[in-house]
C-alpha cells in the first residue's frame, strides 16, 4: 500500500504536466496565507530622448487640466482617469546626483531608474562617458521590499525593443540593476570603480518568449492553431483528470491536518477542468495563455554608430519597432496573467538610439530621420518655450511627433493591461503600475531639470489618476517619484523607514500628496 508520501510524490509530479496548475495551487495556497486574491504587479516603461517642454506641459492643475499634443494619445485612448502627468521633478538642482563625467542619456538613464548617484563611468571601447550604477533600480528595490511581488526563479523580465547606441553604452540600453556589485575598470575617475550590476534586458521577442514559456506548456506551443489550441485544452484537461483521481487517492492516505488542503487543490482542480469543458466545446482559451510564439526572425537592431550628422537615412524602422514592442507587451502580459512573474521593465529604446522613422516631418513628408541623432541639432531653447522658425522648427516638429508615435503605441500596451479582466471584475491595469519615466528632461540634453514623468493604473492599489501635478516653479526631488509609487505596494504613507538601508538618494525626499490613499 502507498504511503502518504510516495502518494504526494505522485499528484505533484502529475500536475507538473498540467498547463499552470502547479503554479495555480501554489498561488492559491499563498493567496489563503496573505488574504489577498489577486496580487499587484509593476512594470516599468520608458520612452528616449525626453521631451518638449511647450508641446508636453497640459493647461491647467489637478483634476482640472486639459492635455497637451504629446499627452493626446493617452486622452484618445481613454486612458486620461488611468494616469498621473508630473512635471517639475529634479535630477540636479536639489537632489545632490553625482553622474562624475556622464553624458546626458548615459548618466541620466541609471539616475532616472535607480535614483542613486554614480559612481563614474566604465571603460567600454568606446566614449568615456558611460554612466555605471551607484545602486539597485527601483523594480528591484520594490521586488526586494514587496512580498506580493516575489515570485519563484527570478521572479521578472526586462525588455528593450532596439539596441543600437552611439558608441558601445550599456548604461542607455539597461533600465535594471541588481543589489550584486562587481569592481569594474573606468574612465572617470579612473582606476577601478564599483556598479550595481546592470540587468541587461532581452530585445528580441522569442527570447522573452523562450525565458518564461519555453517549457511551460506541454507538447510545445499552439503556433496560432486553433486546433492545437483545443488539442492543448484536451491534453490539460486529462492532467487534471488524472490529478482528481491521484488526490481521490492521497485523500485516502493523509493524515486530518491535510484534508482540507486536498479538499481545496481538489476544488481549484474542478474549477479549471470546469473552465477547460467550456474552452473547448467553444474552441476558445483561457486568461492564463502562453502567447503563440513570435517569429524567430521578429527583434530589434543592435549595434553602434557614433554619427550625429548623417541623421537623414533612407530606411525607416518604425513598422518593425511597433511589432517588436507589441510582441513584448503581449508576451509580459500573459506572463503576469498566468502569474509566472509580477515585476518587468519594458524600454522602446536607448537615449542614444538610431531608430528611424518616415512621414514625420509634417513639411518634409518623405524625409526619414533617425531619432536620437537629429536631437543634436537642436538646442535647450529650440524645446522648451516655443517652436522655433524654419528647419529647427521642422525639426522640433519631428522629435513631437515621434513622441506623439511612442506614445500611441504604448497607450495600446497599456490598454492590452486594461482590457484583461480579472475574477472580480477589475482589470491588469487596476493591480498594475507603470511609471512611464525618461532620461533627460528635453531633447536638447540639458540641463537635466525639469523631468516629465507619468505614471499609469494601480487603481486597486490606491493609486489616484486623472490628475495632472506641476513643479517646475517649486521642483521637487526625483526620487518624490519612486517614494510615492512604493506608498501603494508597502500601503503606508510613509515609506521612507523601510527604504533606510537603501542607497538612493534621499535628501528631502517624500510622497507626493494626494496621488496615493489607502485602500
Amino acid at each position: 500500500m502507498r504511503s502518504y508520501r510516495f502518494a504526494r510524490r505522485s499528484f505533484l509530479a502529475g500536475i507538473g504536466g498540467a498547463f499552470g496548475l502547479k503554479i495555480l495551487l501554489r498561488n492559491m495556497e499563498r493567496a489563503e496565507a496573505m488574504g489577498e486574491v489577486i496580487p499587484p504587479r509593476f512594470l516599468m516603461l520608458h520612452w528616449p530622448v525626453g521631451t518638449i517642454k511647450y508641446n508636453f506641459k497640459p493647461s491647467g492643475s489637478g483634476t482640472n487640466y486639459t492635455t497637451s499634443p504629446i499627452l493626446q494619445p493617452f486622452e484618445d485612448a481613454g486612458l486620461r482617469e488611468d494616469m498621473i502627468v508630473l512635471y517639475g521633478l529634479s535630477q540636479e538642482s536639489n537632489m545632490g546626483f553625482r553622474w562624475p563625467g556622464g553624458g546626458g542619456h548615459e548618466g541620466g538613464t541609471p539616475l532616472t531608474t535607480t535614483g542613486a548617484s554614480s559612481p563614474g563611468t566604465r571603460q567600454n571601447g568606446g566614449e568615456g562617458d558611460d554612466s555605471a550604477a551607484g545602486g539597485p533600480s527601483w523594480d528591484q528595490i520594490l521586488l526586494n521590499h514587496v512580498p506580493d511581488l516575489k515570485q519563484s526563479g527570478t521572479g521578472y523580465i526586462n525588455t528593450i525593443c532596439d539596441a543600437r547606441v552611439d558608441s558601445l553604452e550599456t548604461s542607455t540600453q539597461c533600465l535594471s540593476y541588481a543589489y550584486d556589485r562587481q569592481s569594474i575598470p573606468s574612465v572617470n575617475p579612473g582606476g577601478n570603480i564599483t556598479e550595481n550590476v546592470p540587468l541587461l534586458p532581452l530585445l528580441n521577442p522569442i527570447q522573452s518568449y523562450m525565458n518564461l514559456f519555453g517549457s511551460f506548456m506541454p507538447g510545445g506551443n499552439t503556433d496560432g492553431n486553433n486546433e492545437a489550441v483545443v488539442r492543448a485544452l484536451v491534453a490539460r484537461k486529462s492532467v487534471l483528470d488524472f490529478s482528481l483521481a491521484e488526490l481521490d487517492e492521497l485523500r485516502t492516505l493523509s493524515p486530518a491536518s491535510q484534508v482540507d488542503k486536498i479538499d481545496q487543490h481538489a476544488a481549484a482542480i474542478r474549477a479549471v477542468e470546469g473552465q477547460l469543458s467550456d474552452q473547448i466545446a467553444e474552441g476558445g482559451v483561457l486568461e492564463c495563455m502562453v502567447p503563440v510564439e513570435p517569429d524567430a526572425d521578429l527583434g530589434g537592431k543592435t549595434g553602434s554608430r557614433f554619427d550625429y550628422e548623417s541623421f537623414e537615412v533612407t530606411e525607416a524602422d518604425q513598422d518593425m519597432h511597433e511589432a517588436v514592442g507589441m510582441a513584448h507587451a503581449a508576451i509580459i502580459l500573459a506572463a503576469f496573467s498566468c502569474d509566472l512573474i509580477r515585476v518587468g521593465t519594458f524600454q522602446w529604446s536607448p537615449g542614444t538610439n538610431h531608430v528611424s522613422f518616415a512621414g514625420l516631418n509634417p513639411n518634409n513628408p518623405s524625409a526619414i530621420y533617425m531619432h536620437h541623432p537629429l536631437s543634436h541639432q537642436l538646442g535647450t531653447g529650440d524645446v522648451m518655450s516655443s517652436r522655433p522658425s524654419g528647419q529647427r522648427g521642422d525639426y522640433v516638429d519631428f522629435l513631437t511627433n515621434v513622441q506623439i508615435w511612442y506614445n500611441e503605441k504604448t497607450a495600446q500596451v497599456i490598454n492590452l493591461f486594461k482590457n484583461t479582466m480579472l475574477a472580480d471584475g477589475s482589470s491588469m491595469l487596476d493591480h498594475t503600475i507603470m511609471p512611464f519615466v525618461t532620461e533627460v528632461s528635453q531633447t536638447g540634453h540639458f540641463p537635466r531639470d525639469p523631468m516629465p514623468a507619468m505614471i499609469f493604473g494601480g487603481k486597486a492599489l490606491g493609486m489616484q489618476g486623472g490628475q495632472y501635478l506641476d513643479f517646475e516653479s517649486n521642483l521637487r526631488p526625483w526620487n518624490d517619484f519612486w517614494v510615492t509609487i512604493a506608498q501603494a505596494y508597502l500601503k503606508t504613507n510613509d515609506p521612507m523607514p523601510v527604504f533606510a538601508e537603501e542607497v538612493f538618494v534621499k535628501d528631502g525626499v517624500s510622497p507626493i500628496e494626494g496621488l496615493w490613499v489607502p485602500v
